[in-house]
């Protein structure tokens, strides 16, 4: 599978997410802002990263039946780094944690370099169906 622009999408959101936790945590710029407002920006970025990615996610749970659907290990790996950055961006907005915003931030980064590698090499010619196969 090649990359599409739904792939580079997602990049840019996880790269603006990225651009705005480094600088803020190493005091560099956005000095003024909270952690919170700081949390606030991050997770709506990534949030928007995921959005880009609604057909792919699809296709990993199962929902449309199309396409091969990459291995189990990969789902449950992607589905609790997914958990973790929900709850750890709830956590950094409600109570203002910096340790949780730098959990948002590496989860989110995780996601995308797993998402962006399975993108990358999965092959489109290897199709394998999960269906049962018909007894004749």
């Amino acid at each position: 599978m090649r990359l599409t622009i739904r792939d580079g999408l997602a990049t840019v959101f996880v790269a603006a997410a990225t651009a705005v936790y480094i600088p803020w945590v190493t005091g560099a710029a956005i000095t003024g802002w909270s952690v919170r407002v700081t949390a606030a920006v991050v997770f709506a970025l990534g949030f928007a990263a995921c959005l880009t990615a609604q057909k792919q996610m699809a296709v990993v749970y199962g929902v449309t039946g199309e396409g091969p659907r990459p291995l189990m290990a990969y789902v449950v790996l992607t589905s609790a780094i997914g958990a973790l950055a929900l709850v750890a961006g709830v956590i950094a907005l409600v109570t203002g944690s910096a340790a949780m915003l730098a959990m948002l931030t590496a989860s989110m980064a995780g996601l995308w370099v797993l998402a962006t590698a399975r993108h990358t090499l999965a092959s489109g010619s290897g199709s394998r169906s999960r269906r049962p196969m018909k007894s004749v």
